[in-house]
């Protein structure tokens, strides 16, 4: 995977060592290529960091929000920061000098991150399956010390999923000198592992969950409507019911979109072993940026858009506003005390 994430320094170092003799305002294109790629990293790194930082602050701040749902979630905004504040940089730096332990690093690091991240839907998506289907006993089944317990399962998996392509090439590097072909072999398994791990087994998993949630909404709402009628009384609305159900489907589009792409590019890279891979630049670059938007938009779909987080973020404005007022209020009648002259 590391061929992936180092792919436009590659790039440009074949590129001049195949022709020395090209001009210069190739040589300028590229570098402005490479700078344009440094500055949108960086922007979607500040992106990340700042709504998944949000997130955890407020779950950190307001007591009423440090539930077992919100635990998950703000481990997964803890997942998704780690990719912002280390993910990025290591792909960059990858980018920029093109070592090959600073890449390694990167790939492992950006894997790491990815299945937490996947296995953190997968958690959000059972907990808000077993709070439908089991509502009377969701709290005798979910407890703090099985959330705390479940979410550190996720983050060990996690880094052994990660790290364990390590081991065979530690161990064969040591018993042959000649191994590059076991190794390829171990990769190639390796990689549709993840893929039906990480990628089809979670999917089909949230499909059926989601899909069970959006029958019993859908039933519960016309049996509430139909209540509603039959009573004279007014009941919620379809815009209300369409939001949360558009949610939960966006969900699973970006799950879908964006992690596809990235499993397939690793199966890709271990499935060709040229050096030069058949995948143009720009598709790679785009695989790259895709891999990064799940850590944007999940604090925004999985969190900011739950009531309870959004009336304390609005809390935490108004005291922030008042706060200001007051303080500029002191400031101006200290000053106003200054004025008045004395008798």
């Amino acid at each position: 995977m590391s061929r992936l994430f180092n792919s436009s320094s590659s790039a440009i170092n074949s590129s001049r060592r195949e022709d020395n003799s090209s001009s210069k305002t190739d040589l300028e294109q590229i570098e402005v290529l490479s700078v344009s790629l440094i500055v949108t990293f960086s922007f979607m790194c500040l992106l990340i960091v700042a709504v998944n930082g949000l997130v955890i602050f407020l779950i950190r701040k307001k007591e009423s929000l440090r539930t077992t749902t919100n635990l998950f979630l703000a481990s997964l905004a803890l997942s998704d920061l780690m990719s912002g504040l280390v993910g990025i940089p290591l792909l960059v730096s990858c980018l920029v000098r093109d070592l090959i332990n600073v890449c390694v690093s990167s790939a492992i690091f950006i894997r790491f991150t990815a299945i937490s991240s996947v296995c953190h839907v997968l958690l959000i998506a059972c907990d808000r399956y077993i709070f439908i289907i089991h509502g009377m006993q969701y709290h005798s089944l979910v407890t703090k010390q099985r959330a705390i317990a479940a979410t550190i399962v996720v983050w060990l998996f996690s880094l052994l999923a990660s790290v364990i392509q390590l081991s065979w090439y530690l161990f064969y590097e040591i018993a042959f000198t000649e191994y590059e072909e076991i190794t390829e072999d171990f990769n190639r398994k390796y990689s549709i592992a993840c893929i039906v791990l990480f990628f089809a087994v979670p999917l089909l998993l949230m499909g059926y969950i989601y899909g069970r949630i959006f029958q019993i909404s859908f039933k519960s709402n016309k049996t509430d409507r139909q209540a509603g009628k039959n009573l004279q009384q007014p009941s919620r609305s379809l815009l209300h019911e369409w939001r949360g159900r558009n949610v939960l489907l966006i969900t699973v589009v970006i799950f879908a979109g964006c992690w596809f792409p990235y499993f397939m590019a690793m199966l890709d890279d271990y499935m060709n072993t040229s050096e030069q891979t058949l995948m143009p630049l720009w598709a790679q670059r785009l695989l790259i940026f895709l891999g990064f938007i799940p850590p944007i938009l999940n604090p925004i779909l999985c969190t900011l858009a739950k009531k309870d987080v959004r009336r304390a973020l609005k809390q935490v404005v108004l005291q922030r506003k008042r706060k200001n007022a007051s303080v500029d209020f002191g400031v101006h009648q200290e000053q106003i005390s200054l004025n008045i002259p004395s008798i």
